[in-house]
């Protein structure tokens, strides 16, 4: 079945394809509520910032509070990792289609339709005028493109991101679902091989954002970790002096599932 990242545009459907193809395949889906439910058990700061809001929080609130953290992508990274290893699923934005580019058995999607068109159902399911639905719809897309470009670095109109792309203007909703089942049962099913892959890429990023939160790192020379298999760790990049390169050690060592630690890391002191 594989494992299906779509992407959408706000008032394109995509939310809705991306649960009926699920529904379909029998699959489950990841989407942003699932995401920073994990996110906020792996980070109490973060968790705590989030519970002085008693009700919804304002949109874009979690990312840029999140993503203000440098150990923020590697954290993300891993959680997306995570959930791929539980095989065939259906992961609804965050990003999913640009931290699993270059895996197999992947399928990314696109989901896109006509601005017009957009404000039209965004104005009829929130029940807002057409105006109040333009300014919505530009400044969630403004929003969106702002946050994957600061975080990954890629523009999200980069249609080498995306195995396809559907328009969702004049196609019927059950068709597009359609399609996405019908490519992601050509795909196949994620193996077990490939879901211990992820597994090794969840616990790297997830030793990388330890290290990233309790270490301080150089943005030219950020630290990165490598999971060789069965939980063994190479460390690279630049930390502050040579006690950072012991602390990032000892912080690698004491996680689950790590096995060996090759600490590869350098310092200011030692390279300039």
């Amino acid at each position: 079945m594989a494992i299906v990242a779509i992407s959408r545009k706000v008032g394109s459907l995509g939310d809705e394809i991306a649960k009926q193809a699920a529904d379909q395949l029998g699959i489950k889906v990841i989407g942003v509520s699932e995401i920073h439910q994990l996110a906020l058990e792996c980070d109490k700061e973060l968790a705590d910032i989030c519970r002085t809001f008693e009700t919804e929080l304002p949109a874009g609130f979690f990312e840029r509070i999140f993503f203000r953290d440098p150990a923020g992508s590697s954290l993300f990274a891993s959680l997306i990792y995570q959930q791929a290893a539980m095989g065939d699923v259906v992961i609804r934005g965050r990003g999913s289609q640009i931290v699993l580019a270059g895996q197999p058995k992947v399928l990314k999607v696109r989901i896109v339709a006509p601005f017009r068109i957009r404000v039209e159902r965004v104005a009829q399911r929130k029940g807002i005028s057409q105006d109040e639905a333009t300014d919505y719809v530009r400044h969630y897309d403004r929003q969106r493109r702002s946050l994957i470009e600061s975080i990954f670095q890629v523009d999200l109109n980069d249609w080498s991101l995306y195995d396809m792309v559907l328009n969702s203007a004049d196609l019927p909703q059950d068709m597009l679902a359609k399609v996405v089942c019908l490519a992601a049962a050509e795909m196949g099913p994620v193996g077990e091989a490939q879901k211990a892959v992820y597994a090794d890429l969840a616990l790297a990023k997830r030793v990388e954002a330890l290290i990233k939160k309790k270490v301080p790192t150089f943005p030219a020379r950020d630290v990165e970790v490598e999971n060789q298999g069965q939980g063994r760790l190479v460390l690279t990049g630049a930390v502050l002096d040579r006690d950072a390169i012991k602390k990032a050690e000892e912080i690698a060592k004491t996680q689950a599932g790590v096995t060996e630690v090759d600490n590869q890391l350098m310092s200011t002191d030692l390279t300039f």
